[in-house]
């Protein structure tokens, strides 16, 4: 599958990542994968990286795990949904 062109992120939203890493709290956070498989972790969001590719530059999120995720792929931090995906709903269940 051939890797997608990054979106920049609202301005608002990346203010949000940064105070989330700031507050150094476990954080619920969903995002698709590069398989576009929709993921729910909770973990400490540790930095903000850029990095220039064959595609141009693309930001990441990286977390307490060490893995590394597109900026335009989260979809929600701590119930604060992401402008591209205010339509998603959080069907998730703490059980």
């Amino acid at each position: 599958m051939a890797p997608s062109v990054y979106k920049p992120i609202d301005c608002g939203f990346h203010d949000v990542l940064e105070a989330t890493i700031t507050q150094r709290t476990y954080t619920h956070l969903q995002y698709f994968t590069d398989l576009w498989e929709f993921t729910t972790v909770t973990g400490l969001l540790k930095n903000l990286v850029s990095e220039r590719n064959a595609e141009g530059l693309a930001e990441y999120l990286v977390i307490d795990t060490g893995e590394r995720i597109r900026l335009d792929r989260v979809v929600n931090v701590n119930g604060t949904f992401a402008p591209p995906f205010r339509h998603y709903h959080d069907f998730t269940c703490d059980c």
